[in-house]
């Protein structure tokens, strides 16, 4: 380090501008070498750390690890429970939009129209809910689900056609004319906007592999890509268990290897060694032997008594029991259950919880739940959706200012550890002024406006029947008291009907 200063200085005294280029330069990678994680050496040896885009670790990976994933999802256990919680919290019974405009009969109009398409059979025999379900599956299992909109009898985007990430032609990456490029299936403009997929028609390892060899162009205005960019500029996305496959494949064959210790372990027997005209016990087993007259040790079996041949040598044995493996095990799936849905939820193990940490799973899972459903399922799925059928509305009724409609969102109901708590929080936040009505409707996937009116019709009923309820807050209070503000103290003849 001397040496190069000493020379630094020579540099500088006959060219003052390359020496003070060399100097930065060498303060610039000192101030490197002071980052432990950038410094060569035992620690970061065997570091594998590439400086590569997405999109090139995606063109690597994306096939294996959403084979992996689907693979996991069909014959591991916690994989499959996870996933499906995690799309049963994200989807639910379906994100639903709810239309918002200042006129109340054009606001009405676009909430029957989509209604009445969304709960018919859009994507062969699914509703749109349906469909959105696999979709969510699909951007979490494999990384990419694409819908692909085909026109009715009655005009353009009436039907829906689900494709997985496979559908997509990856290997199609290529430079086109007047700056267009093709990525991994991906047609992209100079600006990276989205020109056209390219897809195959069926599955690549389709029954009918004849029409899955080649991929067609279809426009991107009439595909649908729900993916989650991790980078800017990213093309595809990657599956959501590419972090934790190797994990669960591990935590699977730990789990055979205790369970089979567990087996020999039961495995308690007897070796007899019989004297000269001594009969065989009858509780004992054949001897299976092997070709040259050893016993076959793997035949033995829980409690069984070996009878040995006269002349033959043994010594009884109690295999130990296992131990630590459920700790492991556990220790393992709560690493696996942090990107995932909070671990009591993916393995139904309680045993370990208390009500803080239940609720604290709670709080972070919901985390990822916003980020879900707000910047991607709901942009990438539901939002261009909507906006497809308002504009097939418009196109049918002359009427454009179905294309002015706004959306707000009945996500699907969040579960709470505890429900007393978490209510009266939400009570005191919408007394506040902290909170929307409204908005605490919506996040039960409770649409507001049609809420309030059915108790409007329930109150009337009460109304007119001259009932009083204790589950009806304009006469009661939770307690069962008579609320002032009703009314109801001004006469004896009402104190008695409450009664």
């Amino acid at each position: 380090m001397n040496l190069g200063r000493l020379i630094d200085g020579a540099v500088a005294l006959v060219n003052p501008e390359a020496g003070a280029r060399r100097m930065a330069a060498r303060i610039s990678v000192d101030a490197i070498r002071g980052y432990d994680v950038a410094a060569g050496g035992r620690a970061t040896k065997g570091w594998r750390r590439p400086r590569t885009s997405a999109d090139v670790e995606n063109q690597r990976a994306v096939a294996v690890t959403a084979a992996s994933a689907r693979d996991l999802v069909r014959n591991n256990k916690y994989a499959s429970v996870g996933v499906r919680q995690m799309v049963a919290a994200a989807w639910g019974d379906g994100i639903a939009p709810m239309m918002v405009h200042p006129d109340k009969a054009v606001q009405q109009a676009a909430q029957d129209g989509w209604d009445r398409w969304a709960e018919s059979p859009v994507s062969g025999q699914q509703d749109y809910y349906g469909h959105g379900k696999l979709s969510v599956r699909g951007l979490y299992v494999d990384g990419n689900s694409l819908t692909v909109w085909r026109p009715d009898d009655d005009g353009p985007d009436g039907r829906m056609m689900g494709r997985t990430g496979e559908h997509l032609d990856i290997a199609k990456t290529e430079a086109a004319a007047n700056g267009v490029r093709i990525i991994q299936g991906v047609e992209l403009d100079d600006d990276d906007r989205r020109l056209a997929y390219h897809l195959f028609r069926d599955h690549p390892s389709s029954l009918l592999y004849t029409t899955a060899l080649t991929s067609e162009r279809i426009e991107a205005r009439h595909v649908d890509h729900l993916f989650e960019p991790l980078e800017h500029g990213q093309t595809i996305g990657i599956s959501r268990l590419a972090s934790v496959a190797l994990t669960l494949r591990d935590i699977a064959d730990v789990e055979d290897a205790k369970r089979l210790q567990e087996k020999v372990a039961a495995c308690v027997a007897l070796i007899r060694e019989r004297s000269s005209g001594n009969p065989r016990s009858p509780l004992s087993g054949e001897v299976e032997r092997q070709g040259s007259g050893r016993p076959d040790l793997q035949t033995i079996r829980p409690g069984m008594i070996m009878d040995l041949a006269e002349g033959e040598k043994a010594t009884s044995f109690t295999p130990a029991p296992s131990s630590g493996g459920v700790d492991f095990i556990r220790q393992q799936l709560a690493a696996v259950s942090a990107g995932m849905v909070p671990y009591h939820v993916m393995t139904g193990d309680v045993s370990q919880a208390n009500y803080s940490g239940l609720r604290a799973s709670f709080l972070g899972q919901w985390g990822l739940l916003d980020d879900d459903q707000q910047n991607t399922i709901i942009p990438q799925v539901c939002l261009p959706a909507v906006r497809r059928r308002l504009r097939r509305m418009a196109l049918e009724t002359g009427d454009r200012r179905l294309l002015q409609v706004r959306q707000t969102w009945a996500l699907p109901i969040r579960r709470q550890a505890d429900p007393i708590k978490d209510l009266m929080a939400e009570v005191i936040e919408i007394r506040a002024g902290l909170k929307l009505l409204g908005r605490a409707l919506a996040e039960r996937g409770i649409n507001g406006d049609e809420h309030m009116r059915q108790i409007k019709a329930m109150n009337d009923i009460i109304d007119e029947l001259k009932l009083a309820l204790e589950t009806d807050p304009r006469r009661l209070t939770d307690s069962g008291v008579l609320q002032a503000a009703a009314g109801y103290l001004a006469s004896g003849d009402n104190k008695a009907k409450a009664a």
